[in-house]
């Protein structure tokens, strides 16, 4: 022990500064030079007595000396691990030492600095990173996002959404990871819209109904996007949250249709109306009294059937060349001629005026958007 009186007599005469190069000297022979059992014993007691030195700068380069080496006194690492958050973050993010239970217990005893550095961590599992989510605020939760080793599962995620969805900064986070699961990003995308909605009717900017109205278009608009960009297998995982919403309405059939993305309005005909999805194409396809019985059994509006049964009839006869001009133009010319065919004397008003306005919105986004490709964007440089 004369080792250790002798290192404390001289820590006890220096300034902290001075303290600090003689700790970090401690911790090199500590974790460098061979030593007997007796010597180690000496030396990793005489760290742990530095944990009651009363400069954080002392006690902090221990820290930094010691946090990433697996032959660290996992007394000491402890410690320091419930130290100041100077001080405890350096471990918390570095240690090899700390297992993943006193990590997740750290998390929900620790402060949102603290939760950082866990979340910052090389070796973040599954179940620290639900813990990490179910605990944390913003910070920690975007640290998570961004740390590339972090193993966060589908279940998670939506634990993140259901948190802290309002968050702008957890939202974009979210949005740009590529595996995120379609139902999710449609949830992000509901909540981006109602605080859009909120703040256009906060400003007076539009009248409550007019902006709801803008909203739930954007909305939908989205919804078809999202459906259009998935694999099949999402596709419907997305298409069976939308039902259990109730938002698988005709209104989001017509607008699929109108952009061209017939397998989307396949997948809900077949989820609403109970019918394997080879057997809605066939129907489609035909478009006669088989789909008018289909489309009954699927619950959809009834006042929107003729407008249906016109789209798929036009769209039968419509090709795009694959590019998103070509979309934008088969959309246009498909909902002029549908607007023309819902004129003629065989749909009467009633059945044609609830979808009315919207064909001709439709119509004339398309126009909208064939220009502005074709203008090549004319206000962006603005």
């Amino acid at each position: 022990m004369m080792l250790v009186r002798r290192f404390l007599d001289r820590l006890a005469m220096s300034e902290p500064s001075q303290r600090a190069e003689i700790v970090r000297a401690l911790v090199r022979v500590y974790l460098e030079v061979p030593l007997d059992a007796e010597n180690r014993s000496a030396a990793a007691t005489a760290l742990l007595a530095v944990l009651d030195d009363p400069a954080p700068r002392v006690r902090r380069a221990m820290a930094e000396a010691l946090a990433s080496s697996p032959d660290a006194p996992r007394p000491l690492i402890r410690g320091l691990a419930e130290d100041l958050p100077d001080i405890s973050t350096i471990v918390l993010r570095r240690s090899p030492l700390l297992s993943e239970v006193e990590l997740v217990d750290y998390a929900g005893g620790g402060c949102e600095r603290k939760r950082v550095a866990i979340a910052s961590r090389d070796d973040v599992g599954v179940g620290l990173a639900a813990a990490l989510i179910e605990v944390s605020g913003p910070e920690a939760c975007l640290a998570l996002l961004a740390n590339p080793r972090a193993a966060i599962t589908a279940s998670s995620l939506g634990r993140l959404v259901e948190r802290h969805g309002s968050s702008a900064r957890i939202r974009e986070a979210l949005l740009a990871r590529p595996e995120l699961p379609a139902t999710l990003r449609q949830r992000l995308i509901d909540g981006l819209a109602q605080v859009l909605a909120d703040l256009v009717i906060a400003r007076d900017w539009l009248s409550p109904q007019q902006a709801n109205r803008v909203i739930a278009d954007a909305r939908d608009r989205a919804v078809v996007d999202l459906a259009a960009s998935c694999r099949d297998t999402h596709r419907r995982r997305l298409i069976e949250m939308l039902a259990v919403e109730g938002r698988l309405t005709a209104t989001l059939m017509i607008r699929a249709l109108a952009t061209g993305h017939r397998g989307f309005v396949e997948d809900a005909l077949s989820h609403l109306a109970r019918t394997p999805v080879s057997r809605v194409v066939a129907l489609m396809q035909d478009n006669g009294a088989g789909f008018c019985a289909l489309y009954r059994k699927s619950g959809l509006a009834p006042a929107a059937l003729p407008v249906i049964r016109a789209m798929i009839e036009v769209l039968r006869d419509q090709t795009d060349d694959g590019t998103e001009l070509g979309r934008a133009r088969m959309g246009r010319t498909m909902l002029e001629r549908v607007l023309t065919a819902l004129g003629h004397d065989s749909f009467t008003p009633a059945e044609i005026d609830e979808f009315a306005a919207l064909l001709w919105r439709l119509a004339t986004d398309a126009a909208r958007e064939e220009a502005r490709m074709q203008s090549g964007g004319y206000f962006q440089a603005a």
